[in-house]
């Protein structure tokens, strides 16, 4: 069956970016430890009873977290040394802990979300308390360093500052927010399981991250991009499809989002990242150059792909979700891999300036937790 085979490559792939700390975004130019890849990554290890590595993982980020409670953006290379990499030069360069984005203008935002929400679901799964007691100051500082960054409830960010990382949005963020929201949840939980008395705080404030998401980012049929000094309604779709995820959306907004993806093809390839395009000047000029302007504005990617196929299940679209996951399947196992990114044409990206990184332990991580989750409903 060729779900199974795509499992089945989707896991060998996932577990070739197991490295000695953790789990890296890939094995070639993306060989340091990303925390956003690697979390995402660390939901479908969790699937598979993979635990040991997940614990690791957070372990290293962890170890890296800054005393104001920041984790890292990466362990592992600097901007120079990812450059050889891209153009095929292989140089011997120190690991470290980086906290900024790579021009230096910003910092991320996203991955204090993601190492709370992925503390819990490790612990929930484990049901390791002892774990959870231990390393609990280092998930409640996460959770205020991500309120420090916040402007009445919700985190503000400079230009690069999430997972797309070649976009100049500056403000209040969709996508950021929603890993905001889920992070408060997830850290309530991890406060009732350990019986702590705050878990009433934070689950209000998830509460009111929720309603404010939903009442300042709601435009008729889905979540607009970002609000600076103006609101930008383009479609993103990592924002929307996790609103749906978690729960942030209600039955008839996911509905709407979804046959908003349907009516623009925004899922064929699997998935784009925005509609309509985004005009150049938002486009980091460095891409512009290197004729990848494209890279996170009119490509696809499957990482957003898995998630929208979960979004489809809980939205009702029991039916075009299998659909999505036999379309991804039938991806990886033509090309025989979990691939980062691909051309319009359904290929995966292999320009003169960039080849898409595979295994990508994002993408298969995510498929294989779409898998589960769909076939454990």
């Amino acid at each position: 069956m060729e779900i199974k085979k795509a499992l089945d490559i989707a896991k060998k792939d996932l577990r070739a970016c197991y490295y000695k700390e953790g789990i890296v975004a890939g094995i070639s130019h993306f060989d340091d430890y990303w925390a956003r890849d690697a979390f995402y990554a660390s939901l479908g290890a969790l699937e598979i009873k993979d635990y040991d590595i997940v614990k690791k993982n957070l372990l290293l980020f962890i170890k890296h977290q800054k005393e104001n409670g920041q984790i890292p953006l990466r362990y592992g290379y600097n901007a120079l040394a990812i450059f050889f990499k891209l153009i095929g030069l292989k140089m011997q360069f120190k690991k470290y802990a980086i906290y900024r984005t790579d021009n230096i203008i910003s910092v991320p935002t996203d991955q204090n979300s993601l190492f709370v929400i992925v503390f819990h679901e490790y612990v929930k799964k484990t049901k390791d308390k002892e774990f959870a007691k231990k390393h609990f100051s280092a998930v409640n500082n996460a959770i205020l360093w991500n309120l420090s960054m916040c402007e009445n409830l919700l985190i503000k960010e400079n230009y690069y500052a999430n997972w797309a990382d070649t976009h100049k949005k500056r403000g209040k963020v969709l996508y950021t927010n929603v890993l905001h929201c889920k992070a408060l949840e997830s850290f309530s939980e991890l406060c009732r399981l350990l019986g702590k008395t705050e878990y009433k705080k934070y689950l209000n404030l998830h509460k009111e991250v929720n309603q404010r998401i939903n009442k300042l980012f709601w435009k008729k049929d889905y979540y607009i991009d970002w609000i600076g000094k103006k609101k930008h309604d383009y479609f993103s779709t990592d924002g929307n499809v996790l609103a749906i995820v978690f729960g942030i959306a209600n039955q008839k907004q996911a509905q709407k989002i979804e046959s908003f993806i349907d009516k623009h093809q925004i899922n064929k390839v699997p998935s784009l990242t925005n509609y309509p395009k985004y005009p150049n000047k938002m486009i980091n000029p460095v891409l512009r150059l290197l004729g990848m302007k494209d890279y996170q504005n009119g490509m696809s990617w499957q990482w957003l792909g898995c998630m929208n196929i979960i979004s489809k299940h809980k939205s009702g679209q029991t039916k075009q979700a299998k659909e999505l996951k036999k379309k991804i399947s039938k991806i990886i196992v033509k090309y025989n891999g979990v691939y980062e990114v691909f051309e319009r044409s359904g290929k995966p990206v292999n320009r003169r300036f960039y080849k898409s990184e595979q295994p990508f332990a994002w993408g298969a991580g995510l498929f294989v937790y779409a898998y589960y989750m769909i076939n454990n409903s």
